[in-house]
């Protein structure tokens, strides 16, 4: 079955520029790392949709986005082929994130493993890292910044 959906993804970096990753289980053995985001709801911009995931996956409350790229990926999850459009979003300030509000949220949706992540890391892995292109683009996007 082919599920088509636009998501929301939240990029989250500390003072090292390194990534806040998920690494999922898809309760078929499948593992792979993605940044927090989540599907957009009915009715919703993805902007509102990337403000909610904030809320419910990192506990964020407040949050100010700056929209960085989109993006197209083809994966697997559990029993289903997902197409999928995501827009990215950096987060550049928040109210704190990863209390223990969002522990159920995790559970719930497989997210087995939190972790930073410095580019490099990312580049030389040998797990899955989604969007396959992360660290080029963050890559991009940290050196068009240190122009700015």
């Amino acid at each position: 079955m082919l599920e088509i959906r636009f998501a929301a993804r939240l990029v989250l970096l500390d003072a090292d520029h390194r990534v806040l990753l998920f690494k999922h289980g898809d309760g078929y053995g499948r593992l792979f790392w993605a940044t927090p985001g989540g599907g957009v709801e009915e009715g919703e911009s993805t902007e509102q949709a990337a403000r909610r995931e904030a809320s419910e996956e990192l506990g964020a409350k407040q949050v100010d986005l700056v929209p960085l790229w989109t993006g197209h990926t083809n994966f697997n999850f559990a029993d289903r082929s997902v197409s999928q459009s995501e827009a990215f979003f950096l987060i550049q300030n928040h109210s704190g994130v990863l209390g223990s509000e969002v522990e159920e949220t995790h559970r719930r949706e497989r997210i087995v493993e939190i972790r930073w992540w410095s580019l490099d890391e990312i580049v030389k892995s040998g797990e899955v890292i989604y969007p396959l292109d992360l660290a080029a683009r963050l890559g991009d996007y940290l050196r068009g910044a240190e122009r700015r």
